[in-house]
């Protein structure tokens, strides 16, 4: 009888450590997440994304009157952007940031295809 009393002492003991040491864990892991909503929200924030947008991919604000609802925009591959039927020869506001995203894209299909023929069989 004494031997069962000291096991289960020594069990619950034991548990209980893990318990606390559990308990850290899940406040440390609450922290981590508040600290990560906090750098997700921010990463988001409009003004950052409007420097990053400017500073890294060389968009801009679109000309007064570039903008018209309701009229189709061609962005496909070799797109410009402008609205269907535009003749303004002005470039685009983010058309040099197209060109690199186009040259990113051939860039990568050749590296996979060079990457696929040095595969061994």
């Amino acid at each position: 009888m004494g031997v069962f009393h000291v096991w289960s002492h020594t069990r619950v003991t034991n548990e209980g450590y893990r318990l606390d040491e559990l308990r850290r864990a899940r406040e440390a892991l609450r922290a981590e997440r508040n600290r990560l909503e906090i750098e997700v929200a921010t990463l988001r924030a409009p003004g950052r994304l409007s420097s990053l947008a400017r500073e890294r991919l060389g968009m801009a604000p679109p000309a007064p009157g570039a903008v018209v609802a309701g009229r189709a925009v061609a962005v496909a591959a070799g797109g410009t952007g402008r609205a269907v039927g535009e003749e303004s020869l002005r470039p685009a506001p983010a058309e040099p940031a197209v060109r690199r995203v186009a040259q990113a894209r051939r860039e990568a299909v050749a590296f996979g295809e060079a990457m696929a023929r040095h595969q061994p069989e």
